[in-house]
C-alpha cells in the first residue's frame, strides 16, 4: 500500500473545477484546499509506486487547470523494539 500527498498548483479561477474533478478519482482519499504556494493537497492511496506514477502523470496532471504538482510519499518508521 502506498499513501502519498500531492500538492498541486492550480490556475487562477480554476480551483473549484479542479477540486471537484480530483475528488471524483477513485485513488483519492481526501482533497483539501489551501492558501499559499499550493492550492490543493490530495491524499492518494494506491497499491504500488507504478499506480502512483500513473495517477500523477496520467490522471491528475491531465486535469485542465492543474499547473504543477509535488508528491510526497508517506514513510513509516520501523517499530521500536
Amino acid at each position: 500500500m502506498v499513501v502519498s500527498y500531492t500538492l498541486a498548483r492550480v490556475q487562477p479561477a480554476k480551483d473549484v473545477q479542479v477540486y471537484y474533478k480530483v475528488k471524483e478519482l477513485p485513488e483519492v482519499e481526501e482533497v483539501i484546499t489551501t492558501y499559499g504556494e499550493y492550492d490543493i493537497i490530495v491524499k492518494v492511496n494506491v497499491d504500488s509506486l507504478e499506480k502512483l506514477d500513473d495517477f500523477v502523470f496520467h490522471k491528475l496532471r491531465t486535469i485542465e487547470g492543474v499547473e504543477a504538482t509535488t508528491t510526497l510519499i508517506h514513510a513509516d518508521f520501523p517499530k521500536e523494539e
